[in-house]
């Protein structure tokens, strides 16, 4: 037996065969967002308010983004996607007019859903899931603004094309 096992891989051939490994990279974008806390507002001072909140996006590397603010949940009349008039309610009929800028002010280009670049940020990812990206929000309300006492809120919806 020992003898054939040897004859055996004396005279063994090869032979080669190839495999494909293939992935698909699923073109994704996930974000987040902080918000914007005015904090107290006194609408007897001549000072206007300022707050910052952020909206992060983590995307597939080489994805052009681009990030839309929706007008929130209680435009003003004439307000538009492209030039949103953005108010906080109390619930009770009462408005509290503010503002998201794309930049800090003095900039005063209102953040909306127009052409990216112009009325919204845009950005090109270049390092991916393990760089993402974060646009700051500008949020802004005027001095003076004549209001009940309350609490006000809005809520703005963010959408990231890519």
């Amino acid at each position: 037996m020992v003898l054939s096992v040897s004859a055996s891989i004396a005279g063994a051939g090869t032979a080669n065969t190839n495999f494909n490994v293939t992935a698909t990279v699923v073109d994704r974008c996930i974000i987040s967002s902080s918000s914007i806390s005015f904090g107290s507002y006194d609408p007897t001072s001549a000072t206007s308010v300022r707050a910052q909140g952020a909206i992060t996006a983590k995307c597939t590397k080489g994805d052009a983004i681009s990030v839309a603010l929706n007008q929130g949940a209680n435009p003003a009349p004439g307000s538009t996607p492209v030039a949103p008039a953005r108010r906080m309610t109390d619930g009770a009929s009462n408005y509290l007019p503010y503002h998201i800028y794309i930049a800090a002010p003095p900039n005063k280009a209102e953040w909306g859903t127009g052409a990216a670049g112009k009325n919204q940020p845009s950005a090109q990812i270049a390092g991916g899931v393990s760089a993402p990206i974060t646009f700051t929000t500008y949020g802004a309300l005027s001095a003076g603004t004549n209001v009940p006492a309350g609490e006000y809120t809005d809520v703005v919806i963010a959408v990231v094309t890519f």
